[in-house]
């Protein structure tokens, strides 16, 4: 399981840190599941693809103690995203479509 503190990856800006390479690819497959499952609008962003098996989206969820938890139904790798809240990719408050 990769247990994740999101402010690790992201510099004092909020900006993703890393800016090449597995670091960067890393941060921006944890960005991406926080912009999935903070999404509450009912038009959630796509789930991003696993980064280990590439073969299928992950699954993430706001769990009871407002972590995201997200997991592979393919590979069966996890984990967990902590402070998450307030980033740059936290759409609890992205306005609804209009239409």
């Amino acid at each position: 399981m990769y247990i994740t503190d999101l402010t690790h990856f992201l510099d004092k800006s909020g900006a993703i840190g890393p800016v090449k390479g597995p670091a960067r690819a890393m941060a921006q497959f944890h960005v991406d599941v926080v912009a999935h499952a903070s999404d509450t609008t009912g038009h959630a962003l796509a789930a991003p693809r696993c980064f280990k098996c590439k073969k299928s989206a992950v699954e993430a969820i706001r769990a009871h103690d407002d972590a995201i938890v997200w997991a592979c139904p393919v590979c069966r790798i996890d984990g967990r995203i902590s402070n998450w809240q307030g980033s740059l990719w936290d759409l609890r408050d992205r306005p609804r479509a209009r239409g």
